[in-house]
């Protein structure tokens, strides 16, 4: 559990985080016998079929603005049905816009009710989404954030993507 942990929470040693008592405390678990490849195997390559088909649907909406710093992708509750999915499906989706070249900001809008989005922020470093959030009434911290927003998916990316673009001047 202990190296699942740091694995999940270091985002395979990739994110800030990753720093020496990380590696320390993964080091640690590998000498006490636990088997890396397994522990990531089941955690990264272990996929619903229902996760995949909602993840193409997903990935249909991207849109990414004139700038190219900032991309997103959205679910609605229709696409969930349409995918037999549901939010629990929906984990890492925010990674995908974020991974393009180029982009500073990757969001992710998923529907939770009718006229109510969540809205999954993560930034590459230079954008402090978490005080963005707080903004809309949501939390998290500088490269990982959330908060929920009320309108339809539009407006709601329009007031999202608004907000964003006075912080990427």
């Amino acid at each position: 559990c202990i190296y699942t942990a740091v694995l999940s929470d270091t985002g395979s040693f990739r994110y800030s985080n990753a720093n020496p008592e990380a590696f320390r405390i993964a080091a640690e678990m590998v000498e006490c016998g636990i088997d890396p490849w397994e522990i990531a195997s089941g955690l990264y390559e272990s996929q619903a079929e229902t996760r995949l088909r909602l993840l193409a649907l997903a990935l249909a909406t991207l849109t990414v603005s004139a700038s190219g710093r900032i991309a997103s992708v959205s679910v609605t509750e229709a696409m969930m049905r349409q995918a037999g999915a549901g939010p629990e499906h929906t984990d890492g989706f925010v990674n995908y816009p974020r991974s393009i070249r180029g982009v500073e900001v990757g969001l992710f809008f998923r529907e939770v009710a009718a006229g109510q989005f969540k809205v999954g922020f993560r930034s590459k470093g230079r954008i402090d989404v978490g005080a963005l959030a707080r903004a809309f009434g949501g939390g998290g911290h500088h490269n990982a954030a959330g908060a929920l927003v009320r309108g339809s998916l539009e407006d709601v990316r329009d007031i999202v993507l608004a907000r964003l673009d006075t912080l990427l001047v």
